[in-house]
């Protein structure tokens, strides 16, 4: 049985208006955040890249937190950078997947990515 939780989100003051939300955080400077890329190869031949956020926690067994972008979006996405430096903030052990097309390299295969599309992450 499911039921609908109300939301008790309430924007700042002179925010109230949703393309004022969409459109902020793109006239905001980005966090300034160091990465390492690490290249994971496709059973079919091709690659994703994975953005791992430097400084690496201090204890081997912190948590892992994997964000996957938004279409055509990726590690320099104001979004993706604030949640990024987030879960970094609370010592998590953090990583974006780059999708197919979306990080710093060209993909080897005629093949991009789309919403529905789980079997990169699965590798």
């Amino acid at each position: 049985m499911s039921r609908i939780v109300p939301a008790d989100f309430r924007p700042a003051r002179g925010l109230s208006n949703r393309h004022v939300q969409t459109l902020l955080p793109r006239l905001r400077p980005l966090v300034s955040l160091e990465r390492d890329t690490e290249i994971l190869n496709l059973p079919d031949g091709d690659f994703v890249e994975l953005a791992w956020v430097r400084p690496a926690p201090l204890h081997d067994d912190a948590p892992v937190f994997v964000l996957f972008h938004g279409l055509e979006g990726g590690f320099d996405s104001p979004y993706a950078r604030e949640i990024l430096a987030a879960a970094s903030a609370l010592g998590w052990r953090t990583v974006m997947m780059h999708f197919r097309g979306c990080g710093q390299a060209p993909n080897r295969l005629p093949r991009a990515y789309h919403s529905g599309d789980t079997a990169d992450a699965y590798w």
